[in-house]
C-alpha cells in the first residue's frame, strides 16, 4: 500500500516538475523578449542619433560655404573646410556601417558585441581626429569674422558658442553611449541565459 502511495506522490511530484520546467522555459522566452525589444528599442535611439546627425551635419555645409563666401574666405581656407566637412560625414558614415542597426539584433551575440564595441571605439577615434580641425576652422573663421582683430568681446561670444556646442556633442555622444553599455549588458545577461 505504501509503495502504490509512494509511485503515486513520486508520480505527483514528477508533473509538478514538468509544469515547473515548462513554466520556467516560458518566462525565459518572455524575458529574452523583453530584453531583445529594449535592445531595439536602444538600437533605434542611436540609429536616430546618427541620422540626425547626418542631417544637421548636410544642412550645416551650405550654411557654411554661403558664410565663408559672404567674408571672402580664401579659397583654400574654403576648401579646406569642404574636405573636412566631407570626411567627417565620411567617417560617421563609416561607424555608422560599422555598427550596422538594422542588422544587429539578427547576429550572434558575440558578433552583435564585437560590433557595437568596434563602433563605440571607431566613434570615439573619429572624435578626436575630426575635432583638431574643427578647433583649427573655427578659430580661422572667428579671425576672418573680426577681420583678425580678435576682440575680447568676440572671442568671448564665440567661445561660449564653442563651449556650449562643445557640451552638447559630449552629452549626445554620452546618452549614445549609455545606451550602447546597455545593449552590451543586456546581450551578456541574454549569453548567460
Amino acid at each position: 500500500m505504501t509503495q502504490v502511495i509512494e509511485m503515486g506522490e513520486l508520480q505527483d511530484v514528477k508533473e509538478q516538475f514538468i509544469l515547473l520546467a515548462e513554466k520556467l522555459e516560458k518566462q525565459k522566452i518572455i524575458n529574452e523578449t523583453l530584453i531583445k525589444e529594449s535592445m531595439t528599442q536602444k538600437i533605434s535611439y542611436v540609429e536616430k542619433v546618427q541620422r540626425r546627425y547626418f542631417i544637421i551635419t548636410l544642412l550645416v555645409c551650405p550654411l557654411m560655404m554661403s558664410l565663408l563666401l559672404l567674408y571672402k574666405a580664401h579659397w583654400t581656407f574654403v576648401l579646406f573646410v569642404l574636405i573636412a566637412l566631407g570626411i567627417e560625414v565620411f567617417l560617421h558614415y563609416q561607424a555608422y556601417r560599422i555598427l550596422k542597426p538594422k542588422e544587429l539584433m539578427d547576429m550572434g551575440f558575440v558578433d552583435a558585441m564585437e560590433r557595437v564595441l568596434r563602433f563605440k571605439k571607431f566613434f570615439n577615434i573619429v572624435t578626436w581626429v575630426m575635432a583638431i580641425p574643427a578647433l583649427f576652422m573655427f578659430i580661422m573663421f572667428i579671425g576672418l569674422i573680426t577681420n583678425y582683430t580678435f576682440h575680447a568681446g568676440t572671442m568671448i561670444y564665440y567661445g561660449v558658442f564653442v563651449l556650449a556646442a562643445t557640451i552638447l556633442e559630449f552629452v549626445r555622444k554620452r546618452k549614445m553611449f549609455a545606451r550602447l553599455d546597455e545593449i552590451l549588458k543586456q546581450i551578456n545577461e541574454l549569453r548567460a541565459n
